[in-house]
């Protein structure tokens, strides 16, 4: 999990009084920041791009640039020091990533300078036009000016920080959305975003003011395109920004150009946020400007042009939800009073405004991308009350813990597979939608669920079934000696839109059988076992699906609808999962979860 350093001195000078560091440490804690320590740090120059990187006291000094990834295997010249708070990132809170975003958050919670925040916006003169061609690319791109205090050593580390650690809080490591940061006197406008061929052009990138590269060279040769090179590959155009004179400003997500570089001195700064996800470069671009604003940053709107419309950003008008005064005291077991409610909650940088019948509005500012459900706002306000102040109490009622129905009818068919000879495995619960759904020949619709930023596209999808992950440990296992007989006890997922997750689980039962004479017959008897041992009974009803031969499989239901499929998969699902033998496989629907 990624540090951040945060200096004393500059966080106090933010607060607008000074603050003992124990006590800061203690506040932040209170916040929820997980201090890790307070150290000396040292900060070394970069002698290519001249950022500053920053190394502990005890650590050896700075021989590659975090930055532009500029090595010479010398250490960089030390230039200064600073006591720091090493806070580790909480993913759930990045407006807390910078000293800006911790200093707005501390001012309200000290009680210094409570309730909703105000950013004040003006309408700046640049725009950006978007290529159609890179819609399928990298789709989105939000943008901003800002007029800031001339930059030191200090406010430039801040910045650059600030941008790497919304890479890895927000952007997953740049593929949901990647920041760039220019100096604005540098760059003609209207500027372009669009894609290029990787050997069609060049440019200076980042770090390497002598050298001009093709993006294609710059994913194989500069140490920021060795690292990010996955993100673009097999694309046929790689992205590009440049401005009316045709300079290049950045090829998103990998670098910047060494010509529109922020150096010691800069006052004015483009932004840009490009990504995949609409979501992840609005919260980045939001994040980014308002702490730029705690810096002491005049932030400009851009206007965007995409070839079907036009937006202005960025937009840090504040959001509202709506939260009962009553369920807050249930939740959190506190007899707050409306008075203490109220307070707690603009203790935590939120306006609160009373409704009727016990209901609250609450405003909550457009950097908190964490907010989504009232229980969010909770949390807030037990922060803002105060933790210390929650006494522990023993709970009202004792009960008696038990096994969840789930896990008697498990262990029942635990028992009666293991008693069978099979062997049981256990696979991912996310799966990739080759798997899942190609290789099986289901048919390429929306009914199942889709994980929103998946970590990687093997992890696409929430499992449906079982089949892909018993048919893959098959896979993996094909070296291994005929027959074999496996199966998996687990949750599935299903869409259900009358439900409030829009989802129902269930825990099934599957297994399969390979070898070559693995057949209707083998499988249908233990399925049989199964129904007998568990009292159940269904109707055996020839079907078709994709995955079986036909003629080869039935589908088994009972007054409460579908319980079970059972036959011989087909040659082409077989052969997907390059598997040699024939397959038998059942699935049986045990009991509802949820």
């Amino acid at each position: 999990m990624p540090v951040v350093a945060i200096s004393v001195k500059h966080l106090n000078k933010l607060i607008g009084q000074d603050h003992p560091q124990e006590k800061l440490v203690q506040a932040l804690e209170q916040l929820g920041c997980d201090v890790e320590d307070t150290v000396n740090l040292f900060l070394y120059k970069c002698p290519a791009c001249g950022a500053p990187n920053d190394k502990l006291e005890t650590e050896e000094g700075t021989k590659r640039c975090e930055f532009c990834g500029h090595e010479d295997g010398t250490i960089f010249e030390k230039f200064a020091s600073d006591k720091v708070i090493r806070i580790d990132l909480l993913a759930d809170r990045p407006d807390l990533f910078n000293v800006g975003g911790l200093a707005r958050s501390l001012r309200g919670y000290l009680d210094i300078e409570t309730g909703l925040p105000q950013f004040a916006l003006s309408k700046g003169e640049l725009e950006v036009n978007v290529d159609p061609a890179i819609l399928k690319i990298r789709p989105y791109i939000v943008c901003a000016e800002a007029e800031v205090p001339a930059l030191d050593h200090n406010s430039l580390r801040e910045i650059m920080k600030l941008q790497e650690n919304l890479h890895w809080g927000i952007g997953r490591d740049r593929k949901l959305s990647s920041i760039g940061v220019y100096n604005l006197d540098t760059i003609k406008g209207p500027i372009t975003y669009t894609g290029v061929k990787p050997d069609s052009m060049k440019f200076y990138p980042l770090g390497y003011p002598d050298t001009q590269m093709t993006p294609a060279q710059i994913l194989e040769k500069h140490p920021k395109g060795v690292g990010y090179a996955q993100l673009l590959q097999g694309k046929e155009l790689y992205p590009i920004l440049k401005d009316n004179q045709g300079m290049v400003l950045s090829m998103p997500p990998i670098i910047n150009s060494e010509e529109t570089r922020c150096q010691i001195g800069t006052t004015k700064l483009f932004i840009d946020v490009t990504g995949i996800s609409e979501a992840a470069v609005v919260d980045s671009l939001n994040i980014l400007t308002t702490g730029l604003i705690e810096l002491g940053a005049k932030i400009k709107t851009v206007k965007v042009n995409y070839p079907d419309k036009s937006i202005v950003t960025p937009d840090l008008k504040s959001q509202k939800i709506e939260v009962g005064f009553q369920n807050a005291k249930d939740w959190i077991g506190v007899d707050f009073t409306k008075p203490e409610f109220e307070k707690s909650l603009r203790k935590m940088c939120l306006g609160v405004q009373p409704k009727k019948d016990g209901i609250y509005e609450v405003q909550y500012p457009a950097y908190r991308s964490d907010i989504r459900h009232e229980v969010d706002i909770f949390e807030d306000l037990a922060i803002g009350y105060g933790f210390d102040k929650i006494e522990p109490r023993l709970v009202p009622t004792m009960t008696v813990g038990s096994e969840r129905a789930e896990e008697k009818i498990s262990n029942i068919v635990r028992d009666i597979m293991l008693g069978l000879g099979y062997t049981e495995i256990m696979s991912l619960n996310l799966n990739s939608i080759e798997n899942h759904i190609t290789k099986i020949n289901l048919p390429q619709d929306n009914n199942y669920v889709v994980v929103g930023n998946p970590k990687t596209i093997n992890q696409k999808v929430v499992r449906k079934h079982l089949m892909s992950g018993i048919l893959e440990t098959l896979e993996k296992n094909k070296k291994k000696v005929v027959p074999q007989a496996i199966f998996e006890l687990a949750n599935v997922v299903c869409l259900n839109p009358e439900m409030e997750t829009g989802t129902n689980e269930y825990r099934h039962v599957g297994f399969a059988v390979i070898g070559p004479d693995a057949g209707y017959a083998e499988v249908r008897a233990v399925l049989d076992s199964i129904l007998r041992e568990l009292g159940l009974t269904g109707q055996y009803v020839a079907a078709t699906h994709p995955a079986f031969i036909e003629g080869r499989y039935a589908e088994v239901s009972n007054e409460n609808g579908f319980l079970a499929r059972v036959g011989e998969l087909h040659p082409k699902v077989i052969t997907n999962f390059n598997l040699a033998y024939p397959i038998a496989y059942c699935e049986l629907r045990l009991i509802k979860v949820i």
